[in-house]
């Protein structure tokens, strides 16, 4: 269990309404059937009303809200516990204690030490990904990243220090990508190409919102805009928060199966697609056919 997430903390959050949590922030995902739910790409699972965990009946697996999270939202725990504190608890034997909901929702991220000195690490993923030293020394002016001293990832911090995102600097199997624990469930990472920027593009992950900036950059289309990450497709409750700015929302998730249940969902809105799955192989590929090329 987490260090900076108590015992009393995760038992009221096991025992959140889970059909209510579903319901309210990822109705989309699942089909109704009277007074239960199920994933619409799992029809075994049942998520029942009043309840606080489910019943896969192919697999007689059960567990409780934490752990369905978990399973099969691609929650963490601790994001877990933090997204389940404002739903109502149910199916419990004693009156939850809803100060420690509150106290839940009131404990600050905990932000990675940054490493004293240069950013090589950093700078060396970020440039192999094919951004551009201006962009990258750009963002870590504006401090909305950094190196951490640990374990070397690149935190993607933004101006609120309400959330930030979490990308590891290995370039050996696959890059680990995750969120500060304690991040606001809602929240996202941005920058900006000016004061008056009226629209924003909302992509899947850091990388992406910089490299379709880069993409922007190159091809002369640079325009007065928010590049922002909500780390994670299926984080309808960040895209629910943008739609009520003022902003003009652009999705730019990726070209597969996921990016397109988004824009289903989010069929109001305008969006761009990449030519490839996202808008990181995008710039890849132009920077490797400009380099053929010349």
């Amino acid at each position: 269990m987490a260090t900076n997430v108590s015992k009393e903390q995760a038992a009221s959050a096991r025992c959140a309404d889970l059909y209510d949590f579903l319901v309210q922030y990822y109705d989309f995902n699942f089909k109704h059937e009277g007074d239960s739910i199920r994933p619409v790409d799992n029809h075994s699972i049942s998520i029942k009303k009043g309840y606080n965990g489910y019943k896969d009946f192919a697999t007689k697996e059960t567990g409780n809200s934490i752990d369905f999270l978990i399973k099969h939202m691609g929650f963490d725990f601790i994001n877990a516990v933090q997204a389940l504190s404002d739903v109502p608890a149910s199916a419990i034997s004693q009156p939850v204690d809803t100060s420690q909901q509150d106290g839940i929702e009131n404990v600050p991220p905990q932000f990675p030490e940054p490493v004293n000195g240069r950013y090589k690490n950093l700078f060396a993923y970020l440039k192999s990904r094919g951004i551009s030293t201006e962009t990258i020394q750009m963002l870590v002016g504006q401090k909305k990243m950094y190196q951490e001293k640990s374990r070397n990832n690149i935190v993607f911090i933004n101006m609120e220090k309400d959330f930030a995102e979490l990308r590891g600097t290995y370039t050996f199997g696959k890059p680990f990508h995750g969120i500060v624990p304690n991040s606001r469930h809602d929240g996202f990472w941005w920058f900006r190409t000016s004061k008056n920027a009226a629209k924003a593009y909302i992509c899947e992950a850091a990388i992406d919102a910089i490299s379709l900036y880069e993409l922007h950059k190159i091809q002369g289309e640079q325009e007065e805009a928010y590049y922002i990450s909500i780390a994670g497709v299926a984080k309808q409750p960040a895209i629910d928060r943008l739609k009520d700015s003022k902003l003009d929302i652009v999705l730019a998730v990726d070209n597969d199966a996921a990016g397109q249940k988004c824009r289903d969902r989010n069929s109001e809105l305008e969006y761009i697609l990449p030519i490839n799955k996202d808008w990181n192989e995008d710039l890849q590929a132009l920077n490797r056919n400009q380099n053929a090329a010349g």
